[in-house]
């Protein structure tokens, strides 16, 4: 005879949700390297003394694996509240609607056209670091893919301002060939990145920007 327990809704704690959407996303993880072996959360915060003269980004300022410097220079209203610091070779990914593909490489050209200030974003973005001292440029067009993309959909929770539970993003898996490929593949999205912030400084300076 089958022995089963039953438990109250209050007893099955934070960890375990019964959102569909939390169950789609467990179906998508399949196999592969999990996202928390490659990586570690960073939730370094500006100190007070530096967020009045800080570079903030907020979710509308990183898309398509770029930082919009640009546009999170015309923020009028100094920040209110705590804001995490961003430093070269992170990678943001923003866990409010994932599907506007709000995740980006913070590349040191980004870094240094930010003239020396510091740069902080917007709680509303996991900030994510190396684990094992390996560069993470590899990891953007796998995260901007159309698979982690609609893992990253699916996983997220919430009526009006859906979100990505940090478990559901953590436990994405990168394929084996992607993880073994990383030091390549890193060398050439950096290059890349490179040029199109290159393309783009030139393009500002001949507006006179």
């Amino acid at each position: 005879m089958a022995s089963f327990v039953i438990r109250t809704l209050g007893e099955l704690g934070d960890e375990l949700s019964l959102a569909p959407e939390r169950q789609r996303a467990s179906e998508l993880a399949g196999g592969g390297v999990a996202l928390e072996d490659l990586v570690v959360l960073r939730n370094e915060r500006l100190a007070p003394e530096d967020i009045g003269r800080a570079l903030i980004l907020d979710t509308t300022h990183t898309r398509d694996g770029l930082v919009d410097l640009v546009s999170a220079r015309r923020a009028s209203a100094p920040p209110r509240s705590a804001k995490k610091r961003v430093r070269a070779g992170d990678l943001l990914v923003s866990r409010l609607r994932p599907y506007l593909r709000q995740i980006a490489f913070v590349h040191p050209r980004a870094v240094a056209a930010c003239g020396g200030v510091p740069l902080g974003c917007s709680t509303e973005y996991y900030v994510l670091a190396p684990r094992d001292g390996q560069r993470l440029e590899y990891l953007l067009p796998f995260l901007l893919g159309p698979e982690a993309q609609a893992f990253l959909a699916a996983g997220q929770e919430g009526g009006h301002h859906p979100r990505v539970p940090l478990e559901t993003l953590l436990a994405l898996r990168v394929p084996v060939g992607v993880v073994r490929s990383r030091a390549p593949a890193s060398v050439r999205v950096d290059a890349s990145l490179a040029e199109v912030y290159r393309a783009l400084g030139d393009f500002q300076r001949a507006l006179g920007a």
